[in-house]
């Protein structure tokens, strides 16, 4: 049996912080291997314009490919609808019985995953493994791990990672305003938006 992390997610642009949280759970956690498995119809999106699902994949793998232990699913991608990450872990768990899953998210998630599409079924499929991105602090952050999993009667556990202002979207916002963000990103990622022009038309101030 083996340890495999799961980082779900729209990806759009995958960035530093993407890599960096993977990077963290499998030292701290032991985890032999990471998926990176890009959402299709993420159910917190709907509506919300997210980029093609090629593009999303196609920078997800231009990011990882260096990446020892790092790899690209499109388990996501295949399923028709809105998929949601309790139905994820479920066929995952019927396919590999044997594979110990962790499901790996921001600390933002932490606070919202009550409101989850069936939470109860998700750390029933794996550990949950919390990193800290937002303004939370530790012990706000331990509190609610301990809550989930008494809640969820399963495991919700921290990951330490020291904090980096990156998100997807003020990604995005600055390449359309002509702003940097080659430090955001990783190199090829980076050369790639930029020789495509991608995310140039989204932000409309």
């Amino acid at each position: 049996m083996g340890k495999t992390g799961i980082m779900g997610g729209t990806f759009d642009p995958i960035h530093c912080a993407h890599l960096c949280m993977a990077r963290c759970a499998m030292e701290q956690k032991g985890l032999d291997r990471v998926f990176f498995m890009p959402s299709k119809i993420p159910p917190h999106k709907v509506g919300k314009g997210v980029s093609d699902e090629g593009l999303r994949a196609h920078l997800v793998n231009l990011a990882i490919e260096k990446e020892n232990g790092f790899y690209y699913s499109d388990f996501e991608l295949k399923r028709d609808g809105t998929t949601y990450t309790a139905k994820t872990l479920q066929l995952l768990k019927k396919q590999y019985p044997e594979e110990a899953f962790y499901f790996i998210m921001g600390g933002d998630s932490l606070f919202q995953f009550e409101q989850w599409y069936q939470p109860e079924e998700i750390v029933k499929c794996a550990v949950i493994l919390a990193v800290s991105r937002g303004n939370a602090d530790a012990g706000q952050m331990e509190r609610q791990a301990e809550f989930l999993a008494q809640k969820f009667q399963g495991r919700v556990e921290l990951i330490q990672m020291e904090k980096m202002e990156i998100s997807s979207s003020l990604i995005r916002e600055r390449i359309a305003k002509g702003e940097a963000v080659q430090q955001m990103l990783p190199q090829k990622v980076y050369e790639y938006i930029m020789r495509n022009h991608c995310y140039k038309k989204e932000y409309t101030g």
